[in-house]
């Protein structure tokens, strides 16, 4: 069956890609994000991908810096782009009215999701365009500019045109079967999303009047809820499209363990969201008081046993940090 519904999500081949470079070409009114958090030694050559080879603006690139203890902000800062702190976006305002409205921890609010939803905010506060292109790229890729990773984006939105919702990377080098399986287990209703072949991949664009009104979620579950709010909006395949790349990017390599803990927390995640009431709904259509108490539940049902890091003695149960629901930009800017 997964294999049947694969065949329908659209994609792009890695030839077909490259033959349409020269259509990639960036506008005004693009934006890309880049959290960036001790990525001193590699944001340089990754911003100068963007401003060189792409042709942004610098004004168009925004660096959200989390708790960097390395020269990230000054690096960047030297090239001219926007440059945020996360905590400059999210004040002791903002957090406080996370924790009272939504039930957020302030300890929780870490990870690329939360990154992600500070530049939301930052966006919303500065009433970007609806039908600005969002690209999300990661800042530790070394072979960026020889994969021309916003190219072969932009060749995929060129491809499929206002159809498609969000493109993101495809890569037979990534292993989420385990991921798979799990989206296609009896009473899962993201199947669908699972036709992709690299859900977790967070290199992608989409338009801005899709990413302001999607929750989200603080750590590694944030590309997952973004695939779960589109599927659920509008139950089209052909709104998710993937462009292949031709060789596996060469970023931070997980090791097995940390793989593990990444899959199990976007795992809990689909399952809190689906605990939310006896029949499930939506991700958008979840009341805000529901949202408070799914997120006063930080305990991560799917622990699993661990060997410790000497090879030897019991295995270690670990239970890797439950990711919260976050509101989407709009909702909690109240546009």
């Amino acid at each position: 069956m997964n294999s049947v519904i694969r065949r329908q999500v659209r994609h792009l081949p890695f030839s077909e890609a490259r033959a349409l470079s020269p259509v990639a070409t960036v506008r005004k009114t693009d934006i890309v994000i880049v959290p960036a958090r001790n990525e001193g030694t590699k944001i340089a050559s990754t911003l100068g991908y963007l401003l060189i080879e792409m042709g942004f603006d610098p004004s168009q690139i925004l660096v959200i810096v989390n708790h960097s203890v390395d020269d990230t902000a000054d690096r960047a800062r030297r090239l001219g782009v926007v440059v945020l702190d996360q905590d400059e976006i999210l004040t002791p305002v903002v957090v406080e009215r996370l924790q009272t409205e939504y039930g957020i921890d302030p300890a929780r609010l870490c990870g690329k999701g939360t990154a992600m939803f500070a530049a939301c905010l930052e966006l919303e506060r500065r009433q970007t365009s609806a039908n600005a292109r969002v690209f999300f790229l990661d800042a530790d890729i070394k072979n960026l500019a020889q994969l021309d990773i916003i190219g072969l984006l932009m060749s995929g939105w060129h491809q499929w045109g206002e159809s498609v919702r969000i493109v993101k990377l495809a890569s037979l080098c990534r292993n989420n079967e385990g991921m798979l399986a799990f989206l296609g287990l009896p009473g899962i209703p993201y199947m669908q999303v699972g036709a992709m072949q690299w859900v977790l991949c967070g290199q992608m664009m989409l338009r801005w009047r899709d990413l302001r009104i999607m929750r989200g979620a603080t750590r590694y579950a944030i590309e997952m809820a973004m695939l779960m709010d589109l599927w659920e909006r509008h139950h089209d395949l052909g709104a998710l499209g993937e462009v292949a790349i031709g060789e596996p990017l060469e970023d931070k390599r997980n090791t097995d363990h940390d793989h593990a803990v990444m899959y199990r927390g976007i795992m809990a995640y689909v399952l809190q969201l689906m605990s939310s009431s006896t029949n499930w709904r939506a991700i958008h259509k979840i009341t805000r008081e529901e949202i408070v108490v799914m997120n006063a539940i930080t305990g991560n049902p799917l622990g699993f046993f661990a060997p410790p890091s000497d090879g030897v003695g019991p295995s270690v149960f670990e239970n890797p940090p439950l990711d919260a629901i976050l509101p989407s930009a709009a909702e909690f800017m109240g546009s």
